[in-house]
């Protein structure tokens, strides 16, 4: 069970309970940055900082009070994901997708949240999307999926996941959906051999023609911002906030971390270095202006997320529909907070010399991992700035599951 918090505070309380989180994860960050070569080894996170996540209760940050959960902020993500990337970037990758999955299941249908946790309320939710030649079909009273479903972030420790369906219909965009199985119900295959949050050990399932029924799958249409099936009996605003234009914070706030810790590391490595000069790096313009710069950058990172947060969560407050103008800006945010991120790392990097192409070097780590990171799909940069500008000049956007309401550009 998680320790020492009071998952039953009101509101007025989630301040110290998010505090006491974050001094939590800040305590991690030694023993993260320890574990992390041996982690990336092995291509998957240490059984013993997933058990210390949990027994800390960061899973149950988005969790529904009703099972033990916290309800807590969007935001709360960002602040607890800033600590934890700092010590171990696939650490945070893992925290960020098992808690997002938590908030997607406080949408649905109640049925789907007893499921999971009715009978156990410690149980963890990871997501895949389909590989090549996966397929779903609607049948009666649900859906069949079969196939290899792919990235599934979190699988080691999950006991559900939650496929992504593309529902195909003659003459309309595939519609999206999550669709709970639990995990006796697929098979993963260790294929996750990468470059970047290589710890994650993202791999792949297999599932045969498994039936999953109708109240388990959510559709994109019913989370682009306001009432949702679980917002009827969770009514935390955070179950009515736009699913994909602000739950790709989960990717944005690990980004951030590794960010913070290479700026970090590279501080504390340049206070004890001198050229061949015998001159202090310290002591060097050029190198204090990449720190101001890389600092700066992060920072503006942190505001344009939290920003985001606290502009969606009065949204939903206000039991309005977030406008599709509000949610490409989210989407472009979000990318732009990935950018600055990868930035801030790569002016970094000629401050580590030569030693910084070593592959065990913990800044070598944080330059492939932040780049993993912002590989994501919904965060490269370019796409989220061509929503914003359709949107901006009201034109016809492209993707159902972020702007339902809008018909897709002609071809």
């Amino acid at each position: 069970m998680t320790a020492n918090i009071d998952s039953s505070a009101p509101q007025a309380e989630a301040d110290t309970i998010l505090a006491t989180l974050v001094e939590r994860a800040r305590a991690m960050i030694p023993v993260l940055r320890e574990r992390a070569p041996e982690a990336e080894e092995n291509r998957r996170l240490h059984y013993e900082t997933h058990r210390q996540f949990f027994d800390a209760g960061f899973y149950r940050i988005f969790q529904p009070k009703r099972y033990g959960g916290y309800e807590l902020d969007f935001s709360a993500l960002i602040d607890i994901n800033a600590e934890i990337g700092r010590g171990c970037g696939s650490a945070a990758w893992i925290f960020a997708n098992l808690a997002g999955q938590s908030w997607i299941n406080g949408m649905k249908d109640l049925q789907a949240q007893d499921d999971v946790w009715g009978e156990n309320p410690d149980a963890l939710i990871c997501a895949s999307f389909p590989g090549p030649g996966a397929t779903a079909k609607k049948v009666d009273g649900g859906y069949v999926a079969d196939g290899t479903w792919i990235f599934s972030s979190g699988v080691d420790f999950a006991d559900w996941n939650n496929l992504q369906l593309f529902i195909r219909a003659e003459g309309k965009p595939p519609e999206h959906r999550f669709a709970l199985i639990p995990k006796s119900d697929y098979e993963i295959v260790d294929d996750w051999f990468v470059s970047g949050l290589a710890a994650t050990g993202s791999r792949s399932v297999v599932v045969k023609e498994v039936f999953i029924p109708e109240h388990r799958a959510i559709s994109a249409a019913q989370v682009v911002g306001g009432p949702t099936p679980g917002s009827a009996v969770n009514p935390s605003p955070i179950y009515k906030l736009p699913l994909f234009s602000i739950g790709n914070k989960q990717f944005s706030s690990a980004a951030l971390g590794i960010a913070l810790g290479a700026l970090e590391l590279t501080e504390a490595d340049i206070i004890s270095r001198r050229s061949v000069a015998g001159v202090k790096l310290a002591e060097q313009q050029t190198v204090q202006l990449r720190i101001a710069e890389a600092s700066a950058e992060l920072q503006a990172a942190q505001l344009l997320l939290e920003s985001d947060c606290r502009e969606s969560t009065a949204v939903a407050m206000a039991a309005a529909t977030p406008t599709a103008e509000e949610r490409a800006r989210w989407r472009r945010n979000n990318a732009y907070a990935g950018k600055l991120c990868v930035q801030a790392v790569e002016r970094l990097f000629p401050l580590a010399g030569g030693r910084g192409l070593g592959f065990a070097l913990p800044f070598q780590r944080a330059f492939r991992d932040v780049h993993a990171a912002t590989s994501q799909g919904s965060m490269p940069w370019d796409v989220q700035a061509v929503f914003y500008g359709q949107s901006r000049f009201e034109l016809a956007l492209d993707d159902p599951r972020i702007f339902p309401d809008k018909k897709p550009a002609e071809k």
